[in-house]
């Protein structure tokens, strides 16, 4: 896993909400820390509670805005494989604890079961319908600022405008946003799509994407591995089970503009920042950007 778990030693500031929840007595509270090599050691303010033999998961929110966008999602997530919200109190929620590895090393079953999950949310939000674009329009406006970044680079900065052309007319589901490997739990039979404090209303080619376009096939730099067979078995899964979509060029043609965001994000730092140190982050990701940036173009 991607995951620690640390046992706290401090009393958690819990919701009198919780309680009838969690029932009386005693509890053991973890906290959740990141070992990705981009990330270690990093922590969350998210915990396992472990009281009367039973486990959930509570998350504390530093802003508003978060809380109530998470809480919004899993009104919207009822009855599809993600946890299940208990309650929701004082800037937190209180969750099922999932069972279950991250996708951190994936395996093929794992990635069978991760394209049946995303495919069963997007049939829920289907493409083609109205939906509320407050995230969407965020989400432009933050695509544009990028834009600016490659002013030094023609190749990507075209390419990349073609993503963002598209953006603008391709249809909308109801996205994760965040759907990093990490983000999804496979217990050997299903997938559970976690955390949704980024989610909305998204372009359909998004989650897609992230899922894999940082992984690696032996998890260098990034942790995460996944093999490129892997990687089209996702996205012809993905396609397969969708009950609306568009045709297949235009499909795989939408998921590559998007792929091209995701390197795009991570290169923004270097390159708004000439001085910053351009190690074995920049090494994969900026070759990889041109690559991509040139197929696009071709075969305009």
């Amino acid at each position: 896993m991607s995951i620690q778990l640390v046992k706290c030693e401090n009393p958690l500031d819990i919701p009198s909400a919780f309680g009838d929840i969690m029932g009386a007595g005693e509890y053991d509270v973890f906290r959740f820390h990141d070992d990705c090599v981009y990330d270690a050691g990093k922590s969350y303010n998210t915990y396992k509670i472990m009281a009367n033999g039973k486990s959930f998961v509570l998350k504390k929110y530093e802003y508003p805005e978060d809380y109530e966008s998470e809480v919004r999602q899993y009104s919207l997530l009822r009855g599809l494989p993600v946890p299940n919200l208990l309650c929701a109190a004082d800037g937190c929620i209180l969750m099922d604890y999932v069972e279950g590895d991250d996708m951190k090393n994936a395996t093929d079953e794992g990635v069978r079961a991760a394209a049946q999950s995303l495919a069963e949310v997007m049939n829920a939000y289907p493409m083609g319908r109205d939906y509320e674009t407050g995230r969407y329009d965020t989400y432009i406006k933050r695509l544009e600022r990028r834009a600016s970044c490659l002013k030094n680079e023609p190749e990507i900065e075209r390419a990349f405008g073609v993503f963002l052309q598209r953006q603008r007319t391709m249809p909308l589901t109801l996205s994760n946003a965040d759907l990093l490997p990490i983000n999804v739990l496979f217990d050997g039979r299903r997938a559970v799509i976690i955390d949704w404090s980024f989610g909305g209303f998204m372009p359909y080619a998004l989650d897609i994407a992230r899922f894999f376009a940082h992984t690696t096939p032996n998890g260098e730099v990034t942790s995460f591995r996944m093999s490129d067979c892997q990687k089209k078995l996702f996205v012809e899964l993905v396609y397969d089970g969708l009950e609306i979509k568009p045709d297949r060029d235009t499909f795989d043609r939408d998921i590559l503009l998007a792929e091209l965001n995701e390197l795009v994000e991570i290169l923004e730092y270097y390159f708004n920042d000439p001085g910053a140190e351009r190690g074995n982050v920049f090494e994969l990701y900026y070759p990889a950007a041109k690559r991509l940036a040139s197929v696009i173009l071709s075969s305009l």
